[in-house]
């Protein structure tokens, strides 16, 4: 069994949680839980709301095999500080390490991307919010998303990125699916559907009755 918890804080940016969420649910042996300061509901940018599974300290007894920091209005705040206990859980485990839009900047203040390739919103934004914890201007990249090793981050607008990145680090799919479900939400159904059938012959397997 695969596990993976999503943070989600107050505010969170829903469309970043829901492709890979959505996805990573779909597929045998993988169980998505939700993990946020406290068991009550919890507001999306959007004004869905979400009943967390687990705290933070409880997740922190938890084995899991990644931690997804969905992006939003409160990594800034101190609802984001219980977050690090976990992250640091994470690390120990060896767990993926998955980070889109503002969450980024939460990840440069702990140091996180002193020594991986990452990417976020804007790197002056991330040198001024993280100041003297991130030293990691030389590893920088301007791309939608990037993963090095067990680290995977993404800006704002990269949550299809994203979500193939930690598709093919969970292994959860195989290449060809995980290009296949890129290509239908990246392209649209028709465009898709017309690479498939000019690459493979064969109409694509992913979303097809949609």
């Amino acid at each position: 069994m695969t596990e993976v918890f999503f943070v989600l804080l107050e505010g969170y940016a829903d469309w970043e949680a829901a492709s890979i969420a959505a996805v990573l649910n779909q597929q045998e042996g993988v169980t998505v839980k939700t993990v946020s300061n406290e068991k009550k509901a919890i507001h999306s940018m959007g004004g869905f709301s979400t009943l967390p599974d687990y705290t933070f300290a409880e997740a922190c007894q938890k084995n899991f095999d990644a931690l997804i920091l969905i992006g939003g209005t409160s990594w800034r705040t101190d609802k984001a500080e219980a977050v690090e206990a976990l992250v640091e859980k994470a690390q120990e485990q060896g767990a993926v390490i998955a980070a889109i839009c503002d969450a980024t900047v939460y990840l440069g203040k702990l140091g996180l991307l002193n020594d991986h390739k990452h990417t976020s919103n804007q790197l002056q934004d991330l040198q001024d919010y993280a100041g003297e914890q991130y030293q990691g201007a030389n590893q920088f990249v301007e791309v939608q998303a990037i993963r090095e090793s067990n680290l995977i981050t993404a800006n704002g607008t990269g949550h299809l990125e994203f979500a193939r990145e930690i598709l093919l680090t969970l292994e959860v799919m195989t290449e060809k699916e995980v290009e296949q479900w890129y290509n239908f939400f990246k392209l649209g159904y028709y465009e898709a559907l017309k690479q498939e059938l000019r690459t493979a012959g064969d109409a694509p397997t992913v979303q097809k009755d949609l």
